[in-house]
């Protein structure tokens, strides 16, 4: 299918079940905005779509504001979403602001050294996990429109663009321009379920263009060595 980027992953012959949930393609010149509290499932949620995009054979690019990539390796291995082989081939473009920025330059500048990062937008797939950290000191209501042009050209190229964001890291003005702005729209939520107790839970609130039906909720659980289960079905995705 032309325009779109499939999420379908196979393993062992088999669909794992995640792309039936979530619209099984992506547009090309999507924003993907994936917001929730700290430790709700957003970076493994990441990691995820990572795989299966370039599984399909897409190239990526990653900014992660807490792993370094000795640490990024480990943490995709252990939950069956291992880049490894992708990373050494060219097809995975890994970034650790941990590394690369923090101990060079001020906060203030992070927006700036962003948007000027030439080589982390040339793949067809971007991941910035998470915008929220990264951006928090640099990022406000004057500059806003700088950001949002500048993804704005690039998704208009066809690129695809995925971030994180935590609401309690930044002003609420800006997040909800997030909210606006994004074509596709997930929200990860740690709930209190009657009966069962602490449960994990993903809203797809927006998805605009989609091509296939999707689920609005998804109830998941990480599995070691497996990685993202659906509660509800008992699939692995």
């Amino acid at each position: 299918m032309e325009g779109v980027k499939s999420i379908i992953l196979e393993r062992k012959g088999e669909k794992d079940g995640f792309a039936e949930r979530f619209g099984r393609v992506i547009p090309n010149g999507s924003l993907i905005f994936i917001e929730g509290k700290e430790g709700t499932g957003k970076s493994i949620f990441c990691q995820r779509f990572c795989y299966s995009l370039l599984k399909n054979n897409c190239s990526c690019s990653y900014v992660s504001t807490q792993f370094t990539i000795k640490s990024f390796l480990r943490q995709t291995a252990s939950v069956g979403y291992d880049v490894r082989k992708f990373l050494m081939a060219g097809k995975l473009l890994f970034i650790s602001t941990e590394v690369t920025l923090a101990e060079t330059l001020p906060r203030k500048t992070f927006l700036e050294g962003l948007i000027t990062g030439r080589k982390l937008f040339d793949p067809e797939i971007i991941f910035i996990d998470s915008i929220s950290t990264l951006l928090k000191d640099s990022l406000n209501n004057e500059n806003l429109t700088d950001l949002t042009s500048f993804f704005n050209r690039l998704t208009g190229c066809g690129k695809i663009i995925f971030i994180t964001a935590n609401p309690t890291e930044w002003p609420e003005e800006i997040h909800n321009t997030f909210r606006m702005i994004t074509t596709i729209h997930f929200r990860t939520s740690r709930e209190t379920a009657p009966g069962i107790g602490i449960v994990y839970n993903m809203y797809l609130e927006k998805f605009n263009g989609a091509r296939f039906k999707y689920d609005p909720i998804t109830r998941f659980s990480v599995r070691p060595g497996v990685g993202l289960i659906i509660e509800s079905s008992g699939a692995a995705f």
